[in-house]
């Protein structure tokens, strides 16, 4: 992914070249193929109210906006001249606030487009297609991400990001590619594991890579990075991964509180400040994952991490299509029924961590 644009309220950026250019070009005046990108925390029956977007009236009128709408969901209007493009998702939630995140992705020369609604907590995605979309101006874009007289960033948007490359939904990897990941040879980076190597789990058997996959996002929102601290969770070395990383705990506190063996705990709900602390900012994070047969557990620098949890994607084209995996044949992809363990809710995990420091 070439990310070109990210912007919080804090603070904005725009590289033609990308982040991570590696020679690549400058994008041309209008983008035909791309993605915008944004997270928000918008509770649902709110009022209707823009929460991202940016007009102009030069050289002629045109308006990229998203906005909330009522009993929960996200709506999109893209008008260039008299011509407007509107796609809307609905979204029922529980009337509390979670952070969403909106994925626009547009194929101009493919005829074709995708707004996407997730919540990257409960993996919950939906979709809707977008047809006959209109390119984008580069320089609206840029002015989206540099805070433009003419932009909206409403106070509930985490942050925006804009990349020249269809930007995927669904399943995402959490481990940073330096990852030492425990295998019968010894541990090796994350990175170079490939399928048909094999990785030790947490009970030490021994499990085939099916797939490894790898994608760059925003260092922002739900992909900020954090930093696992040794000697915490097992660790014997510092580790860095993305907030929606599951670890998995064991001990006698969760066999109390929750009468189960083990439980997942996300590692956003980790950060502490000694335990885990969240990285050192960056523009873009890279992240890699292994898919492997029943959902293993995996072992990371001696902490015990949950591999890449895919569901049935394979039963659901669309989904598999728009995916991470859209590469790959259904038929090479395992089912994965239900994560192995129960994953805690944000003050679950609160009780679990305290009790433990008790």
């Amino acid at each position: 992914m070439n990310w070109i644009g990210l912007a919080d309220h804090l603070d904005g950026r725009f590289s033609p070249k990308g982040f991570k250019p590696r020679g690549a070009a400058p994008v041309a005046a209008l983008l035909e193929r791309g993605t915008l990108m944004f997270e928000t925390q918008v509770a649902g029956h709110m009022r209707p109210h823009d929460l991202f977007g940016i007009a102009e009236n030069v050289p002629w009128a045109r308006e990229l906006v998203f906005r909330a709408i009522p009993g929960g969901g996200i709506a999109m209007v893209h008008r260039q001249h008299d011509d407007i493009i509107h796609a809307a998702i609905r979204w029922t939630g529980d009337g509390r606030a979670h952070t969403l995140r909106v994925t626009y992705a547009w194929d101009t020369p493919n005829g074709w487009a995708r707004l996407a609604l997730e919540q990257p907590e409960r993996a919950r995605v939906v979709t809707n297609q977008v047809h006959a979309p209109r390119p984008q101006r580069t320089d609206d874009l840029r002015g989206l991400m540099l805070n433009h007289a003419t932009r909206t960033l409403s106070k509930e948007v985490i942050f925006g990001a804009v990349a020249t490359d269809i930007a995927p939904v669904g399943p995402m990897p959490t481990l940073h590619p330096e990852t030492p990941i425990a295998t019968p040879g010894g541990y090796r980076p994350a990175k170079t594991l490939q399928r048909g190597d094999t990785v030790l789990t947490n009970t030490g058997d021994i499990v085939p890579v099916l797939h490894t996959v790898r994608t760059s996002v925003p260092a922002r929102g739900s992909f900020a990075p954090v930093r696992l601290h040794a000697p915490y969770f097992g660790l014997t070395r510092d580790i860095v991964v993305a907030p929606e990383q599951r670890l998995v705990l064991q001990g006698s506190e969760v066999e109390y509180i929750f009468g189960q063996e083990a439980v997942l705990v996300p590692a956003r709900h980790l950060v502490n400040g000694f335990a885990a602390t969240w990285s050192a900012p960056a523009n873009v994070a890279d992240y890699v994952q292994l898919v492997l047969p029943g959902h293993e557990v995996i072992v990371a620098a001696g902490c015990a991490l949950e591999s890449l949890y895919i569901g049935r994607i394979r039963r659901h084209k669309a989904r598999l299509s728009a995916s991470i995996l859209a590469n790959v044949p259904s038929r090479l992809l395992p089912e994965h029924a239900r994560p192995i363990h129960q994953v805690l809710d944000p003050f679950e995990a609160i009780t679990l961590i305290d009790q433990r420091a008790a």
